[in-house]
């Protein structure tokens, strides 16, 4: 859970701190604090006492304990703490999906939520770009296509990107594809008509376009196991190292391998005659459990 501390360090001196509307969130805790300070500072009368009475809660602190991340919002109450906070219809929706998304245990749920979230019209106004990423990730081989427009004998032909994709796709899982980057503004035409990414590189602005990451990445995992039977050796390089490390040499082993990631980066982006597409796939994380994890972690 998220743990948000020193909330008692507020003081009416301060000066009231801005609050963002709820679609600009990705985390609710965080936008329960903020509500709270600013609440806090607007509002002479406002206490966790005063937030409980306008929810109709029994308890007089729930909003603290569930900043502070010592207890989840239960789905019964959701709408409890959208009307205390006066929230609209639109707004409630997305309150309470934001919830239901962060306390989410599985990528699938996830997943779910965060669909429920990017239909929101605030939410595509607020960042236009985030439908886009969010669904650049949700095919595997998005990616594979829209890199496919910079190699020196990239056809426009559907079926020619069908084929060329290895495992190959159906060709009409290609011209969709096409049909899909051009729509969300991955890819447009030069002035000769020739497609072209619009950006060199794709990233997510937070965590819920984020989470569509986590299905591309099992399918890569999975295209990479699939890749020791398809691939000659002297076309792949697979690997694997286990590691007896602190937790302090682990995050030394993130920064090298954040490092290494950008060196590859800088190295693909001068290339000038690219002839295929590779995948790169890096992955660290612990495989056993440490001495401050429980059995039931």
């Amino acid at each position: 859970m998220t743990q948000l501390k020193d909330l008692g360090k507020f003081s009416k001196m301060d000066k009231a701190p801005s609050l963002k509307t709820v679609f600009e969130y990705d985390d609710y805790r965080i936008y329960l604090r903020d509500y709270y300070f600013h609440s806090k500072a607007t509002n002479k009368n406002f206490s966790y006492r005063y937030f409980a009475k306008l929810g109709d809660f029994k308890s007089p602190n729930i909003l603290k304990i569930v900043i502070d991340g010592k207890i989840n919002i239960v789905p019964e109450t959701i709408d409890k703490f959208s009307k205390a906070m006066k929230l609209n219809k639109e707004e409630s929706a997305f309150f309470k999906n934001l919830v239901l998304f962060n306390q989410a245990t599985s990528s699938e749920e996830k997943q779910k939520y965060s669909q429920e979230l990017i239909r929101s019209r605030t939410f595509k106004r607020t960042y236009p770009l985030s439908e886009a990423q969010y669904h650049y990730f949700d095919r595997w081989y998005f990616p594979i296509v829209r890199g496919l427009v910079n190699l020196t004998d990239f056809k426009e032909d559907p079926e020619w990107i069908a084929k060329k994709i290895n495992p190959p796709i159906t060709t009409s899982e290609a011209r969709k594809a096409l049909e899909e980057l051009i729509n969300l503004g991955l890819l447009s035409r030069n002035e000769s008509g020739k497609l072209v990414q619009t950006n060199p590189t794709v990233v997510t602005t937070n965590a819920i376009t984020s989470s569509s990451l986590a299905q591309y990445h099992k399918e890569m995992m999975k295209k990479a196991a699939e890749s020791i039977d398809r691939i000659p050796r002297n076309q792949r390089d697979l690997s694997a190292l286990s590691l007896g490390l602190s937790s302090e040499s682990a995050t030394i082993i993130k920064e090298m391998i954040e490092k290494f990631r950008r060196d590859i980066l800088e190295v693909a982006s001068k290339d000038q005659g690219p002839n295929s597409i590779y995948q790169l796939n890096i992955y660290l994380f612990p495989i056993t459990k440490g001495e401050d994890e429980g059995e039931s972690s």
